[in-house]
């Protein structure tokens, strides 16, 4: 580690050198944080090239990437460093450059890599970690970088199997409450959110709102567990019912082909919330498609869905046989890139999604004891 050190003080030193030797001022050398990149597999590895790039344009920082071949049987451990260089902000020669250490390791070797990443670290910034993989918090090597981290970043619409994993995640929340976690898979839904909430904004659609007796969550199912229920609806159906009290004890719930549904207690009140895969398969799996809020006794609908082009959402609402426009968003996919450097400039702890996502844990821990009886 200390010849890393080295070395990346030799990519300095050279980069602020003149072709005659002189000290010129053409290179920043800059790092707001620390990023602690796992990448289960070289193919994970080689996706990650042009993704950091995009994060350090907006970040710089040092990045200390884990590549893991757990099935080898060969114990190694190899590491190179290099520099990560964008223009300044005004363009011209000056650059700005963040630091990779790139660390790959195989077999018994993954296990106490932890180790030979906390000597890189730079000290007093804060440090993340984006674990590319399933957070399995039994696993040695996740539990000591989490212990290293301020906050961890997962994805939870990479879950392979999105019932058990997100309720992994909320045990881990649970039980770990040192740990601050962000899901890219949750900030996926923040416009969606956004547009359900603003319902709430406007004072004549109040009483109607307050009487919800069914919600409907299309999505497509992912790609990686066609039969499951994807992870944004999950987390969308447990926003819901946290944010707006629908008690998780006593749930009933109930799946089929054509999706779950549970029976969740709103005060007294019997709210119906249905997760279905939609009809078509035109977009990413795993992705939202439509929201719908009814009303049954005041006759009132309220909706927030893509367009048949995917390119926008929008909201309606049907208030006693009125149709009315609501408000309609540009739906531009981020980058992971971008999306994963929005979630380093967050310190905070995020207790609306750790709530949504103990809700959504209810919700399928009700489906998990229904599927039992059967």
């Amino acid at each position: 580690m200390a010849g890393l050190e080295r070395e990346l003080a030799s990519m300095w030193w050279e980069s602020a050198q003149s072709a005659d030797g002189a000290e010129q001022a053409g290179v920043t050398r800059v790092c707001v944080l620390n990023l602690i990149v796992y990448a289960p597999g070289v193919e994970e590895h080689e996706n990650l090239d042009a993704l950091l790039g995009e994060v350090m344009e907006q970040m710089p920082c040092r990045a200390i990437v884990l590549v893991a071949d757990r099935e080898s049987e060969t114990a190694q451990l190899n590491a190179h460093a290099s520099m990560r260089c964008q223009s300044g902000a005004r363009g011209g020669s000056k650059q700005v450059c963040g630091e990779q250490v790139t660390i790959e390791a195989s077999g018994a070797a993954v296990e106490s890599v932890a180790s030979a990443v906390e000597p890189l670290l730079v000290p007093d910034i804060p440090t993340f970690l984006w674990w590319q993989d399933i957070p399995h918090y039994d696993d040695k090597l996740f539990s000591r970088l989490v212990e290293l981290a301020d906050r961890v970043v997962i994805d939870s619409a990479a879950f392979d199997h999105p019932h058990e994993d997100l309720a992994r995640v909320a045990r881990l929340i649970g039980e770990h409450p040192r740990v601050m976690l962000s899901d890219l898979n949750w900030g996926r839904l923040t416009t969606w959110r956004d547009l359900v909430a603003g319902f709430w904004d406007a004072p004549a659609y109040r009483e109607q709102l307050d009487g919800l007796d069914a919600v409907e969550i299309e999505f497509t199912p992912p790609a990686a567990a066609p039969g499951s229920v994807a992870a944004q609806a999950l987390l969308t159906a447990g926003w819901l019912a946290s944010r707006l009290g629908w008690r998780a004890a006593g749930i009933k719930a109930e799946a089929g082909e054509s999706g779950s549904s549970f029976s969740l207690d709103a005060g007294g009140r019997t709210v119906r919330v249905s997760l279905r895969p939609a009809g078509e398969a035109r977009q990413e799996g795993g992705a939202l498609s439509r929201v719908t809020l009814r009303n049954g006794r005041a006759a009132s609908e309220f909706f927030a869905l893509k367009t048949p082009d995917y390119s926008k959402l929008e909201t309606s609402a049907r208030v006693g046989g009125a149709l009315t426009a609501g408000r309609v968003l540009t739906y531009e996919a981020r980058s992971e890139g971008r999306r994963l450097a929005r979630e380093l400039s967050l310190l905070a702890r995020d207790r609306i999604y750790e709530e949504a996502v103990a809700a959504a844990a209810g919700l399928i821990a009700s489906l998990q004891l229904e599927e039992s009886k059967q």
